[in-house]
């Protein structure tokens, strides 16, 4: 029975080191075997986290296998022993995998989500929708600079409130 451990866990343990330098090199694919692919994934998938990933299936017959080296001797025990060990490391890799799921942000921002926002002139603002100001708009945790046009002269440094979107990367603002 230990040869038997210890053919699952180098075969295990293989597979794991070569999906381990796939993912460093970015050539973690996408396939019918339900490989989870983290780069495939929106921030709204996370509630359809795979417990049964190819990823996690992997950890789980490595580790099963090393813990039936380990403790395989001790019969049924061992294998008991061997197999919480491989439900233990499958549950973390899912939820390591969740986790790193979570953290994946586009950061990307559409012109409706500067509608309301408030920010601070950077370069003034000339009258009569004329181009040349700048504003810096601030976001919970970022700030972006969008080019901006106002009905009124507004000078750097006053505060303003995003009014809309006029397209290509402009937006009407007003003073706050």
């Amino acid at each position: 029975m230990n040869k038997f451990y210890l053919f699952v866990a180098v075969a295990g343990t293989t597979v794991f080191v070569i999906q381990f330098i796939m993912t460093l090199a970015g050539l973690h694919g996408e396939g019918d075997i339900g490989d989870f692919d983290v780069e495939a994934h929106d921030v709204t998938d996370i509630q359809g986290v795979n417990f049964f990933s190819l990823k996690s299936i992997v950890s789980f017959v490595t580790f099963f296998g090393w813990g039936g080296v380990f403790w395989g001797h001790l019969g049924w025990g061992g294998f008991s022993i061997a197999f919480v060990c491989g439900l233990i490391m499958m549950t973390l890799t899912t939820l390591v995998l969740s986790l790193l799921l979570k953290m994946q942000q586009s950061g990307n921002l559409k012109d409706e989500d500067f509608i309301g926002r408030k920010g601070k002139v950077y370069l003034s603002i000339p009258a009569e929708r004329a181009p040349g100001g700048k504003v810096t708009v601030y976001f919970p945790g970022c700030t972006r600079q969008v080019a901006a046009r106002s009905d009124e002269a507004i000078d750097a440094n006053e505060e303003v409130v995003i009014l809309e979107a006029l397209g290509g990367g402009e937006f009407s603002v007003k003073k706050q």
